[in-house]
């Protein structure tokens, strides 16, 4: 019987602590970024298309939806960004050649000139490049 009631006790207690996971779990949402004021300049409206944070590997990345509207060799990109309220706004950015996407099977790195008008990505930034401590003094 006493072994009956210690067994009930501690159920309830791991119960207890399961439920009470979410309140002390960290927030992995868009609100949740210290957004950089110089990313909120750059690309206006990027803390609306913030569409979740994932974490991977134990780093957090903010996760967008855009369609691709066109792509020039030399690297600017033009794209369609899906906001949280579900509008879009067009925005042009400069993709580095050695710009990557996470999908679900890893990393894929690849032009981003390799895609056709239409395609939709979903893209994941590392969280510490927009948070408010991502650029240092004197990046352009």
């Amino acid at each position: 019987m006493y072994s009956q009631i210690k067994l009930v006790t501690l159920t309830l207690a791991i119960f207890g602590l399961c439920l009470s996971q979410p309140v002390l779990a960290e927030d992995y949402s868009c609100a949740s970024i210290d957004w950089n004021p110089l990313i909120l300049e750059r690309f206006t409206g990027i803390d609306e298309a913030c569409q979740d944070v994932v974490v991977r590997n134990g780093k957090k990345f903010a996760h967008f939806e855009v369609k691709l509207v066109r792509a020039s060799v030399d690297g600017n990109v033009t794209v369609v960004m899906r906001m949280r309220d579900g509008s879009d706004v067009e925005g042009t950015f400069f993709a580095p050649k050695d710009f990557q996407v996470l999908s679900n099977s890893g990393k894929t790195t690849f032009h981003m000139n390799e895609l056709s008008p239409g395609d939709i990505l979903d893209v994941y930034i590392p969280q510490s490049r927009i948070d408010s401590d991502a650029l240092g003094e004197g990046a352009a």
